[in-house]
């Protein structure tokens, strides 16, 4: 055996960059980097060796003892360890447990992809267009501050706010957050805002009042050139997004209200009791990826899945300040928008989870009892928000398209 020949190969093969294609993903085995839609996606080592062994073994059952070989090194590993990866790996490609469009399970025996795999080195790789990956744009705000937002898909427009302050930017490469946004946009154009003070928007010390906010919506639709348009928010976005549509009728021919109320918790509870989700913000905010931090998630998502609450803990702490953070949250918990519900004459769909402990059910109802015609969809969950993984995202979002296109 030529031993030289045999260390030549393996110098070369260390500059080739393989790579996989299947669906709209891509592995590159060089750089270890998984793109979807073209956009990178942050995954663990192992999920990444996963999906990498997987695609090199197309259409062929890979054993559980192969995926512990590989994976794990051959090492004892719990089943409760594999099956977290497998659904890691499934929720990085947009794949499920219950679709198997991607990855299909063989239970008891293993692991196949049945999506259709390509592959080559990076010589042979092609110019590949990216029309899926959101742009972001700019635009002035009526008091001066830069304002970004994103544009995605095609189709009629849905203007859709983030109840936390996210950078949407950023947003897109979670998984968790990108499943989401992905089936928003299906057959729609989707545009997001970062709140002034948020994300790529002008950074600010103190948040803004809910009609600032309104006025920064209006902005960036006028410059999105949004005349008439869907508008759906989340938790504390629906504070403006009730006074946009009471103020702006003629701007909106859908309202949705997810997670939403009509008064913030300091007029809805005991005065001088402490707010302890406050108290948690204030200990631990800036604590990179600390636990007091992962606990306030936690509080608002106790169904999970707590991959995807990890993942959004991180990007809340980069996308503001501590003290924006602080400043935002008395304004929503000291806000109420009772005496606007009955200006809003859009069709309104209020949707909300029936044990969520953040906003609980009767502020759902405060919303649907006070906007004439509006209609309240309760799910079963305990999440304050529906997200990808949880059984009731289907449900939800099942619902929001056969409202938006009715």
């Amino acid at each position: 055996m030529d031993l030289s020949r045999i260390s030549k190969i393996s110098l070369d093969q260390r500059f080739v960059s393989l790579f996989y294609r299947f669906g709209d993903c891509e592995l590159d085995t060089a750089s270890r980097r998984l793109k979807c839609a073209g956009l990178e996606v942050a995954i663990e080592p192992q999920v990444f060796d996963l999906l990498r062994l997987l695609a090199e073994n197309p259409s062929r059952l890979v054993t559980k003892d192969e995926i512990i070989d590989a994976v794990w090194g051959g090492r004892f590993v719990s089943e409760s360890a594999v099956s977290a990866r497998i659904a890691a790996a499934r929720r990085a490609i947009g794949d499920n447990g219950k679709q198997q469009k991607v990855i299909r399970t063989h239970h008891g025996r293993g692991l196949e992809m049945v999506a259709v795999v390509t592959g080559g080195d990076a010589t042979d790789r092609p110019n590949l267009e990216k029309p899926m990956a959101p742009k972001v744009r700019y635009t002035i705000s009526k008091r001066g501050h830069s304002l970004a937002y994103l544009v995605s898909g095609s189709g009629p427009p849905l203007f859709q706010l983030d109840g936390p302050p996210l950078s949407k930017e950023k947003a897109w490469h979670i998984p968790i957050l990108r499943d989401g946004y992905d089936a928003y946009r299906e057959g729609r154009t989707l545009i997001q805002m970062d709140w002034a003070g948020t994300g790529l928007s002008e950074a600010l010390d103190e948040a803004l009042s809910i009609e600032e906010n309104v006025e920064d919506m209006v902005a960036v639709a006028d410059a999105a050139g949004l005349d008439r348009f869907a508008l759906m928010s989340e938790s504390g976005a629906c504070l403006p997004a009730v006074l946009f549509a009471a103020t702006h009728p003629e701007r909106l021919t859908h309202l949705v209200m997810v997670g939403g109320y009509a008064e913030g918790r300091g007029i809805r509870e005991a005065q001088g009791q402490p707010e302890v989700l406050k108290a948690m913000m204030e200990a631990g905010w800036d604590q990179h990826e600390g636990g007091i931090a992962t606990a306030f998630l936690t509080a608002y998502f106790p169904e999970g899945p707590a991959e995807g609450v990890r993942q959004m803990v991180g990007l809340m702490q980069e996308s503001a300040s501590q003290k924006f953070m602080l400043d935002h949250r008395d304004r929503s918990n000291n806000a109420s928008i009772i005496d606007v519900l009955k200006n809003v004459e859009c069709p309104t769909l209020i949707i909300q989870g029936r044990n969520d402990s953040i906003h609980p059910l009767v502020q759902a109802k405060k919303l649907a009892a006070g906007i004439p015609g509006s209609e309240l969809l309760v799910l079963e969950s305990a999440n304050h928000l529906p997200v990808p993984g949880h059984p009731t995202f289907d449900v939800f979002i099942q619902a929001l398209r056969g409202f938006l296109d009715a």
